[in-house]
């Protein structure tokens, strides 16, 4: 009689097939989630990319305007907008200079004092996706890293050109 020989894999190997693949798992998909994390982050940088480029542009019509003095007002795109030393003053709204997407769920805050949910009274920020404003440290924002949002902050004279700054460790 013949006896035919079986091939194929035993139920133990099956076994450590599935655990290595468990294993696997678990140690790879913390990478693969914080993707969504990872793309907020970014948007945010592009933004404050684009945020740079039109203080640039603003300040580049100012000088050609001679609109560099401590309060001004330039053209940008038909709308009369206001300069403080040739930048951006604080209280522009950005969110209508870039025509920000609101699927990003940005918000425009511009306030008096550098304290929580008020950027101060030279500054201004878009927060997005929903962040929690109210409850973020302004006077901290250079050192803190739990803010999804762009800070912009005017001209302090003619030397002192107007900042961009993000913060992207609560997106």
């Amino acid at each position: 009689m013949q006896h035919q020989k079986q091939s194929g894999f035993t139920l133990i190997e099956l076994i450590i097939v599935i655990v290595i693949l468990g294993i696997l798992a678990v140690t790879a998909a913390p990478k693969f989630l914080d993707l969504q994390a990872d793309a907020k982050s970014s948007t945010v940088k592009a933004v404050e990319g684009a945020v740079k480029s039109v203080s640039s542009i603003v300040y580049a019509k100012s000088l050609i305007a001679s609109e560099t003095g401590l309060s001004g007002s330039v053209d940008v795109n038909g709308v009369a907008t206001s300069v403080v030393y040739g930048y951006l003053e604080h209280g522009e709204d950005l969110l209508v200079l870039l025509d920000i997407d609101s699927e990003m769920l940005p918000v425009f805050h511009t306030g008096t004092t550098a304290d929580d949910g008020d950027p101060g009274a030279t500054s201004s920020a878009i927060s997005f996706y929903g962040f929690d404003n109210a409850n973020f440290d302004y006077a901290d924002a250079g050192t803190v890293n739990d803010g999804c949002l762009i800070l912009y902050t005017e001209a302090t004279s003619a030397t002192v050109p107007a900042t961009v700054t993000s913060s992207t460790g609560g997106c």
